[in-house]
Order: C-alpha cells, then sequence, then structure tokens
C-alpha cells in the first residue's frame, strides 16, 4: 500500500475557534496556530547497560497563536487581570478537514488556554499589516473527532 497524494492533508483547510465565557469565538484573523505536548524526563542510570534511561515525570502543553491584529478582543479580555483580577483561560477547538481526501475531520479541544502575550499594537513606517503572536500554554487535550484510519 502507497500513500496517495490526495490523502495527504492541506495545511489551510483548518478552523481555529475561541470559547470564552461560553462565547464561542471564531478566529478568523488566525494565520498560523500549533500545540503541542512537551514530555519532561528525568534520567535514569541502571547499573549493568551503558544506555541511559528516561522517565517520563509529567508533561505540558504548549503552542502558538499567529493572526492578524482585527480586533480589541485580546486586550478586551486581559484587561481584568491587568487591573488586579483573575487571569483569563479559554478553550481552543481546532478543526481540520481536506475533504479531497479519505482522513475525514478531526476536531481538537484544548482547554485551559493561556496566552503568554496580549497583542496591543504593532506599527510600522514601512508597508505591512497588523499582526500579531503569542506563545501559549493549555492544561488539558480532548480528541473529539479522530481522523479516518486510511491504513
Amino acid at each position: 500500500m502507497v500513500l496517495q497524494a490526495g490523502d495527504v492533508i492541506n495545511s489551510k483547510d483548518a478552523t481555529v475557534t475561541a470559547t470564552i465565557d461560553g462565547r464561542v469565538i471564531p478566529l478568523i484573523e488566525c494565520t498560523d496556530f500549533e500545540a503541542k505536548i512537551e514530555k519532561n524526563k528525568e534520567d535514569v542510570q541502571v547499573l549493568g547497560t551503558h544506555w541511559k534511561h528516561h522517565k517520563v515525570t509529567s508533561i505540558e502543553g504548549t503552542g502558538t497563536l499567529e493572526g492578524y491584529l482585527i480586533s480589541s478582543m485580546w486586550l478586551k479580555y486581559a484587561l481584568p487581570y491587568i487591573n488586579g483580577g483573575a487571569e483569563l483561560y479559554f478553550n481552543i477547538t481546532v478543526d481540520i478537514e481536506d475533504k479531497s481526501s479519505r482522513t475525514g475531520k478531526q476536531t481538537i479541544q484544548l482547554t485551559d488556554v493561556s496566552l503568554d502575550d496580549i497583542p496591543i499594537a504593532n506599527i510600522s513606517a514601512d508597508d505591512s499589516v497588523l499582526d500579531w503572536s503569542s506563545d501559549l500554554t493549555f492544561e488539558g487535550v480532548q480528541l473529539i473527532n479522530e481522523f479516518n484510519d486510511i491504513h
């Protein structure tokens, strides 16, 4: 069996939404999104082998969110924390579906997302558009809908 080119997923065939205080917000300004789980490992040395072993002791959800600055949304939601209130934690849902692929649709939800940076302004005298980027952390992930197994 050989992978068919049509089954490779086009990275543009995805949508990203944020759920903040029960409000579902399509992130139409999003240009790049990445999320991953990082494993934290401790070295384990044992007698009888030259191999260094590793023990996973914790995991961490990290990622990046990039896009065009087209609203005041992130600053508005950050102001309560800036002014001494509670930090904003929200959920992100990612739908990936390339209709030309037999893989179907995958839906992932990240929970308790926190942005590391809040966009305020990014202006320049050069020809450009307003954009922003922030690293993020999350504290949970759910696979809501998985890709079809095409193996």
